[in-house]
């Protein structure tokens, strides 16, 4: 029980910082949003389209740097100083190259919006803001490089005070490059996207300072690292980090691809679909930072070779995951009409009786998916990545999505019925990543008994 107990204490500790950091990144988004709103309908359709590029790109680019994460992590716990500045140079050169490449793809939204047959105003619109955020791209993956680093050491409270002020800042800076001020005149959209940029500019440069500056990471001594590339290191990092990549492409993009089949439903099933959505989005971000938590601290018990901190870990992760699973479905229920009225602003009451009907499929799959989650980040610290995407790929658009189209056509359940294929292709993800964890840990059992 003490284990235990310590156990949760640290994956708090770790988790809870690296949760903020998520939090205000979507913070950030929404602000953008709120802002470009007051543009117009058209600039607010463009800029979202632009937006789910942009997401596409990111997500692919963050899942290949977060494979530096253990790395840095079993570096540190090794306490080899010398290696663990080389992944991070080397997590940084991925970041770069990475961040060009999906510069290039972005500058080349509006292109690519038409060929898939958006209208050319909107196809323009979101051309605009990815004209302006395309350069974004490598400082978000740079910060991300800069979070796996301080998570792996064990310090990751500093960058998520750095994205809470990051909030605000860009509420100020994005108002002033959209709209101007007194006679300085505003730039629409494409500011909106420059806006971003200059955010995220500001908080890998705000970061960088504190991993060379602060007092917590002088013993790191990164300035000394040599900046010289390792191309056998960076297609290792490649390797392992693809199938993170695309595991994350695949369960993200798996949500917005059934509102395809929702729209024959109606405007009220398209809106609470919509609804439900942002609703997990918003209660299942902190989730992501126990996740990244469970990479380092899983990564720590694997150099150790320590069966032992392993099973607290898992154990520790069940217990806190699934307590703020259950907490927030348990508070969304009770504050189910604050959330329309105030956080969806929704008037129609058609649809709002539609959604509260959804609620509880859309919880449902919030527990499953969070479990899901947070032992998918234990997997990566294990470096155990290609098989779980598989089972991503299996579950949600095979078991999934079959099952949804099933029960939502021939079996008569309508719109609900892809909601319940929703979960049912969330339940084999988070059955399989425990099954797995439990593997993993046998097999460094059975090694450590040998090794003694």
């Amino acid at each position: 029980m003490t284990t235990l107990r310590k156990t949760s204490s640290k994956l708090l500790s770790l988790g809870i910082p690296l949760a903020i950091g998520f939090v205000s990144q979507m913070a950030i988004s929404f602000t953008d949003a709120a802002l470009v709103t007051r543009l117009g309908a058209v600039e607010m359709a463009g800029t979202t389209l632009a937006l789910s590029v942009f997401s596409i790109v990111m997500l692919l680019g963050l899942g290949i740097v977060t494979a530096v994460s253990p790395k840095l992590a079993g570096s540190f716990r090794e306490g080899a100083g010398d290696e663990l500045r080389n992944w991070y140079v080397q997590g940084s050169w991925i970041a770069v190259g990475i961040g060009l490449v999906g510069s290039v793809i972005l500058l080349n939204t509006g292109g690519i919006l038409t060929l898939m047959g958006q209208s050319q105003e909107l196809a323009s619109v979101a051309q605009e803001y990815n004209s302006g955020a395309a350069l974004g791209l490598p400082l978000f993956l740079l910060y991300v490089n800069a979070r796996s680093t301080m998570s792996a050491v064990g310090q990751p409270k500093a960058l998520g005070w750095i994205m809470l002020t990051a909030v605000p800042v860009n509420l100020v800076v994005g108002y002033l490059a959209i709209f101007g001020l007194g006679p300085f005149p505003g730039f629409g959209v494409v500011g909106a996207g420059w806006s971003s940029t200059i955010v995220r500019m500001l908080v890998i440069v705000a970061a960088i300072v504190l991993m060379h500056r602060g007092r917590a990471f002088r013993n790191l001594a990164l300035g000394n690292a040599s900046l010289r590339p390792r191309p056998k290191l960076i297609l290792e990092v490649v390797r392992d980090g693809t199938p993170i990549g695309v595991r994350i492409l695949l369960g993200e993009g798996f949500l917005p691809v059934l509102a395809f089949f929702v729209a024959r439903f109606g405007s009220d099933a398209t809106t609470a679909h919509a609804l439900g959505l942002r609703l997990v989005s918003l209660i299942a971000v902190i989730a992501l930072g126990f996740s990244s938590a469970a990479t380092t601290m899983a990564a720590w018990a694997r150099v150790d070779g320590n069966p032992r901190a392993l099973h607290a870990l898992r154990s520790a992760l069940l217990l806190v995951s699934g307590s703020y699973a259950v907490v927030l479905a348990a508070v969304t229920t009770i504050a189910f009409d604050f959330v329309v009225d105030v956080l969806f602003a929704l008037d129609d009451h058609s649809a709002e009786s539609t959604l509260r009907a959804l609620l509880p499929l859309v919880l449902t799959y919030f527990l499953l998916d969070t479990l899901g989650t947070v032992l998918g980040g234990y997997l990566v610290g294990l470096l155990d990545t290609l098989v779980p995407m598989i089972v991503v790929m299996i579950s949600f658009w095979g078991v999934g999505l079959g099952t949804g189209l099933l029960l939502s056509g021939p079996a008569g359940m309508g719109f609900y019925g892809l909601w319940v294929g929703m979960a049912l292709g969330a339940a084999p993800v988070a059955l399989f990543n425990f099954v797995r964890v439990t593997y993993q840990i046998k097999i460094l059992r059975t090694a450590h008994l040998d090794a003694a």
